[in-house]
C-alpha cells in the first residue's frame, strides 16, 4: 500500500528535501513540478512506494542533472523540445549485436554513414554490458569483448553528431534506487534511449529521467511479433487485428522480430510446426514455446517461396505504419537468412536463437543495389517505405483506429491526421482478396496510393494481391 501523500504535499516536501541535498536551479525545479505528478502516480501502483523513495529518486535525478556535461545538457534540451521523438514519422530504430554486426563497439562507428543513408535515428546496441560473477548484468561496465563504458560513450558521441541516438536494453532490477542510478549514470555518458522490460518500470523511470536527463527517452520493450507470424502461418488476420487495436497509444517499440525467438501466445505446437515443416514456406528452428529464425527465412525467402519477399515487405509496411518507434533488425533490409553455423559453436549450439543472430550478411549487402537479386529488391522496397513514411504526416503521433474488413485475411486500420486519414489494408493470405465497395463507401471514390504515388478508384472496391498491402490517403465523406 502506498504511504505517499497527495501530489501537492509531496511536491513541496520533495523540493525541500532535494534542496537540502544538492543545488536546485529554477530549470530543475520546473522539471520537478512538471514531472513529479507522473512519477507520483507511477509509484503509487507499486507495493514499495513511499515518500522517501519518491524524494530519493528525484534527488538522484537532480544530482545527475547537475553533473551532466554542457554538451549533453544543450543537446538534451533540444531533443526534449521535440518530444516524444519516438512518435515522429522520421523516427527509425535499428538493432544489432555489436560483435555480430561490426566486431565491437568501435566497429559500429564505421557503420554510421550506412545507418544515416538508411534513415536510422536510433541505434539499439543489444546487450553491450558485462556480467557479474552471479550472471547479473552490470550496467556500469562494458562487455570486455565489445568495449568499455568509455567506448560506449565514444560511440554515443559519434552517433549524436550524426543525428542518431544510442539505445540500450536494460534488465529488470529488484532495487529501484540502484536501477535508476544506473540509468542516470548511462544517460550521463550519452545513452539517449532506454528499452526497459515492462510498462510499469518505464512509467517510473521515464519521469525520473525527464528530471535528471532531459531528452532521454524510456520505452517499454517490444511486446513481440507473434501475432504477425501467426497471421502469416494461418492466413487468419483476426489475432493480429486484435493485437493492434488493443494498443493503448503510449510509445512502444514496434518490431518484426528481435533478438529473442517468436513465442506463441496460443497453439504453440501447431504454429511451430508451420515454420519447421520442410514442406512449408517458413524455415525456422523450434524453441520452447516458439520458433527462431530471421525475418526472411520465416517469410519464405530461404525456401524460395514466390511470396517470400512479399511477406518481408508486408511485415515492414505494418511496422512502418504503426504508432511507436519502428525497430528494424539490421540485415532484414537485405533479407538476411538463417545462420546454420551456430551449431558449430560449443557456446551457442544449444540456443536456437543464434540462428537469427548471424554475422553481418556482407554478401547480401554487396547485392543491395542490384534489383536482380532478392537483397536488392528488398532493400529497394523497404527503403521506399521509409521514404514515404517521412512524407506522411498522418504517421506522426499515436492514434490508430481499427477498420473492419469482411475478409478474414485482411488487417485494416486508420491513421488519422489533421483533416486527413491514411487507411492501411494488408492481406496476410497466400491468395488475392477483394475488399467490397460497401466497406469503403465511407470514403470519397478516389484515394491516393502513397507508395505508388497514383490515384486509385475505390468506389467499386479494391483487390489486394496475395501478401499485399495499400497505404491509402482517403477522404471521409460527410
Amino acid at each position: 500500500m502506498s504511504t505517499m501523500g497527495a501530489v501537492e504535499e509531496e511536491l513541496a516536501a520533495t523540493l525541500s528535501t532535494v534542496a537540502e541535498c544538492t543545488r536546485v536551479d529554477e530549470a530543475a525545479a520546473d522539471r520537478i513540478r512538471r514531472h513529479l505528478p507522473a512519477l507520483h502516480d507511477a509509484l503509487a501502483e507499486r507495493a514499495d512506494s513511499s515518500s522517501s523513495l519518491l524524494a530519493d529518486l528525484v534527488t538522484a535525478a537532480v544530482v545527475a542533472a547537475n553533473g551532466r556535461s554542457l554538451e549533453l545538457k544543450v543537446h538534451g534540451e533540444q531533443r526534449a523540445a521535440h518530444a516524444p521523438t519516438s512518435r515522429s514519422r522520421y523516427a527509425l530504430g535499428a538493432a544489432c549485436f555489436a560483435d555480430r554486426y561490426a566486431g565491437n563497439l568501435a566497429g559500429l562507428r564505421d557503420e554510421i554513414p550506412a545507418l544515416r543513408e538508411l534513415g536510422v535515428s536510433v541505434l539499439h546496441v543489444q546487450s553491450p554490458f558485462a556480467r557479474r560473477e552471479d550472471g547479473a548484468v552490470d550496467l556500469r561496465r562494458g562487455d570486455p569483448g565489445l568495449g568499455s563504458i568509455d567506448r560506449l560513450s565514444d560511440l554515443a558521441a559519434e552517433l549524436r553528431l550524426s543525428g542518431i541516438a544510442l539505445a540500450v536494453d536494460v534488465p529488470a532490477a529488484s532495487d529501484l534506487r540502484v536501477f535508476v542510478d544506473d540509468l542516470l549514470f548511462l544517460a550521463g555518458r550519452g545513452v539517449e534511449v532506454f528499452l526497459v522490460p515492462d510498462r510499469e518500470t518505464a512509467a517510473v523511470t521515464a519521469p525520473v529521467l525527464a528530471i535528471g536527463a532531459p531528452g532521454v527517452e524510456v520505452l517499454p520493450a517490444s511486446p513481440g511479433s507473434a501475432p504477425l507470424w501467426q497471421a502469416f502461418a494461418t492466413g487468419d488476420a483476426a489475432p493480429l487485428q486484435h493485437a493492434l487495436e488493443r494498443r493503448d497509444g503510449r510509445s512502444v517499440v514496434v518490431a518484426v522480430r528481435d533478438a529473442d525467438a517468436v513465442v506463441w501466445q496460443t497453439d504453440a505446437a501447431e504454429l511451430t510446426a508451420r515454420y519447421t515443416d520442410g514442406s512449408a514456406f517458413g524455415r525456422g528452428i523450434a524453441t520452447d514455446g516458439g520458433v527462431a529464425g530471421t525475418t526472411a527465412s520465416l517469410a519464405g525467402v530461404e525456401a524460395g517461396d514466390p511470396l517470400g519477399e512479399a511477406r518481408v515487405v508486408l511485415a515492414h509496411a505494418l511496422l512502418l505504419s504503426l504508432p511507436g518507434l519502428p525497430m528494424l533488425w539490421l540485415g532484414d533490409e537485405v533479407g538476411q537468412l538463417n545462420d546454420p553455423t551456430f551449431r558449430d559453436d560449443p557456446e551457442r549450439r544449444d540456443d536456437a536463437r543464434w540462428t537469427h543472430r548471424g554475422q553481418k550478411p556482407r554478401d547480401r549487402y554487396a547485392q543491395m543495389t542490384d534489383a536482380a537479386t532478392s537483397a536488392g529488391r528488398l532493400r529497394r522496397d523497404i527503403t521506399k517505405l521509409i521514404a514515404v513514411r517521412h512524407t506522411t504526416p498522418e504517421f506522426d503521433g499515436a492514434r490508430l483506429i481499427g477498420f473492419d474488413v469482411p475478409a478474414p485475411s485482411v488487417v485494416g486500420y486508420q491513421r488519422p491526421g489533421d483533416g486527413t486519414v491514411v487507411l492501411m489494408l494488408a492481406n496476410v493470405a497466400a491468395e488475392p482478396v477483394h475488399v467490397p465497395a460497401v466497406t469503403l463507401s465511407g470514403f470519397a471514390p478516389t484515394a491516393l496510393d502513397l507508395v505508388e504515388g497514383v490515384d486509385v478508384g475505390i468506389d467499386e472496391g479494391l483487390t489486394l494481391p496475395a501478401c499485399g498491402f495499400r497505404w491509402l490517403r482517403v477522404s471521409p465523406v460527410a
